[in-house]
């Protein structure tokens, strides 16, 4: 994970415009139990510490932020889009044809299509899933 991190900050620097608080994590995590969608993964929360949300060309990481109006805020997003299986399927992200989202219950990172909510690919990773979505080039 420290290889990319190294890699988004040498390519994107990220920009430290609102850092994550323990407050801002318990408010994001109760609003999505109350809506019944899956909670955000530990790994991702320890990268969001690192960015809080970012762009990169046409990838998107979202981020927690206090008025959840943001486009690439966590809670925004996945209230936004409707997905059969949001119990279970959190989205962390997304590029201009696919979702990066992450499944509790089967513990693993998907890249699902925007269309037809297919799963494309599967990774045991956070690295590895966000490696495909942002597509950074060592």
């Amino acid at each position: 994970m420290l290889t990319l991190l190294q890699r988004i900050k040498n390519k994107i620097h990220p920009s430290k415009e609102e850092p994550l608080t323990q407050g801002l994590i318990s408010q994001a995590s109760q609003i999505l139990a109350h809506h019944h969608i899956a909670s955000i993964p530990r790994d991702y929360l320890h990268f969001l510490h690192f960015c809080n949300g970012i762009q990169y060309q046409d990838a998107w990481l979202l981020g927690i932020f206090e008025d959840h109006s943001r486009n690439n805020d966590i809670c925004r997003f996945n209230l936004q889009i409707s997905h059969p299986l949001s119990k279970d399927i959190i989205f962390l992200g997304f590029d201009e044809f696919d979702l990066l989202g992450y499944n509790q219950q089967w513990n693993t990172y998907q890249i699902i299509d925007k269309d037809d909510f297919e799963v494309l690919e599967e990774y045991q990773d956070l690295e590895t899933a966000l490696n495909y979505i942002l597509k950074i080039e060592a």
